[in-house]
């Protein structure tokens, strides 16, 4: 009985670390600001990494924490406007060798697609692509967390539902309906100048 009341509790919190994660950037998604979308990805992943901790899924953990300095290191080349190809491909490869270093069984492959896609997509600064990008990687976060044996990763689960309609809720939002309207306004602005350039010409002609 205090085996089982043990597991309950480690379970709870591992859970609880995985909802603060969701809730960080679920917060960041929905936000224009790439330095925001940082920030909201770099407590998930601080969060996401001692869920796996506690559920002792160390592919994941390592990688989580991993991608903290990799969020880190973009941050710092997009604000002096460096290129973060480099470092990209660079933090890819090292996810492929954790995971080869760490390797559990075949769900794995679920955790190194993730994490590539999801840290990869921080390199631009472009908050767009990196939605994109995470709308793709997070299915596969969905699939590994229900794939964990021998009780799934209900936690994770949630979130990744939960991330995914915040995705798609701020594509609609922000890169659509968002972007229509910022390019109606630029081009109402645009009539109005050339009308009163249009004036303009019309008093100095008269």
């Amino acid at each position: 009985m205090e085996t089982f009341f043990n597991f309950l509790i480690e379970f709870i919190k591992a859970q609880g670390f995985g909802f603060l994660g969701t809730i960080c950037v679920i917060i960041g998604m929905q936000s224009k600001s790439y330095h925001k979308v940082l920030l909201a990805k770099c407590s998930n992943s601080f969060f996401s990494g001692m869920q796996y901790l506690i559920l002792a899924r160390y592919e994941s953990m390592y990688v989580s924490f991993v991608a903290i300095a990799a969020n880190v290191i973009y941050w710092f080349l997009n604000k002096k406007k460096k290129s973060t190809l480099p470092f990209q491909i660079g933090f890819g490869l090292l996810f492929v060798g954790i995971v080869w270093w760490q390797w559990k069984d075949w769900t794995s492959i679920f955790v190194l697609v993730a994490k590539v896609l999801s840290t990869v997509s921080l390199g631009f600064s472009n908050t767009k692509i990196i939605r994109i990008l995470n709308l793709i990687s997070t299915p596969c976060w969905l699939a590994y967390d229900l794939s964990i044996r021998p009780t799934p990763n209900f936690g994770g689960v949630c979130s990744s539902i939960l991330m995914l309609i915040s995705l798609v809720i701020a594509l609609i939002r922000i890169d659509i309906i968002g972007a229509r309207k910022e390019k109606a306004a630029a081009l109402a602005a645009m009539a109005e100048v050339d009308a009163q350039e249009n004036e303009n010409q019309e008093e100095v002609e008269a």
